[in-house]
């Protein structure tokens, strides 16, 4: 069996990955949980990756009913000289909402700040895309189409032109699925599988980096970086 789509904890290790990879000397890092949140928040799975990586944190956390007084308090744990590399625990759109405004202000007040996020951010509706930017807001996930990629400008165009409408997500991830595969046999026969831990491959939405996991056969971890940057622009980095 093969995991295609990537779980979640795939994009948290790649969150901390980046951290390291941009940590400086002189910058603090800060895991943002809610109070009393229900168990299936990220707090555990995000604080476990922490805790196996080199990154020195510190915690944070509040309910949303405090999320008017802790702007004080929040400021007191931020560095002044270095950047403040922020994760937030949790997939409440309202706390994380909440957390994104009172971390906007502070970018106000001059205190350097990078947000990290899974990709569930993208889906909140209630957030305002402009305080993404203002947090030069790093997100690790699955899926992403980067439309100046000059292969997927020529899927979007033979597909408008063979069955004249706009390609969907799914369309993207049916082709990706099956080159991939198809590609997998024809280079390597019956051996595919057992080549599969050591091929990765960007395709046009997905990236494919598949492992092999003790007890859950084969799994993807294979994830994409983008990056909403100070000009209001999403660049693809990975």
């Amino acid at each position: 069996m093969i995991q295609i789509p990537t779980p979640h904890t795939a994009q948290y290790k790649d969150l901390v990955n980046w951290m390291e990879l941009e940590y400086r000397d002189g910058d603090k890092v800060i895991m943002i949980s809610e109070k009393a949140a229900r168990q299936n928040n990220l707090t555990g799975p995000i604080k476990e990756v922490l805790d196996s990586s080199s990154l020195a944190y510190q915690t944070f956390s509040y309910s949303i009913l405090e999320g008017r007084d802790v702007t004080t308090p929040l400021t007191g744990l931020m560095t002044q000289e270095g950047t403040n590399r922020v994760v937030i625990a949790s997939e409440s759109e309202a706390f994380v909402n909440d957390v994104v405004r009172n971390l906007n202000l502070l970018i106000r007040e001059n205190i350097d700040i990078v947000l990290y996020s899974p990709s569930k951010i993208r889906s909140f509706d209630t957030i305002e895309v402009e305080n993404l930017h203002n947090l030069s807001t790093h997100v690790s996930l699955t899926y992403y189409i980067d439309y100046n990629d000059p292969e997927v400008m020529d899927f979007l165009l033979k597909y408008r032109a063979f069955f004249g409408t706009e390609p969907t997500q799914f369309s993207y991830q049916g082709y990706d699925i099956s080159k991939f595969c198809i590609g997998m046999c024809s280079a390597y026969g019956d051996d595919w599988k057992q080549m599969l831990p050591n091929t990765e491959k960007k395709m046009l939405q997905s990236t494919f980096a598949i492992k092999k996991e003790p007890f859950k056969g084969y799994v993807n971890n294979g994830v994409r970086r983008i990056i909403y940057d100070k000009g209001y622009s999403v660049t693809a980095v990975k």
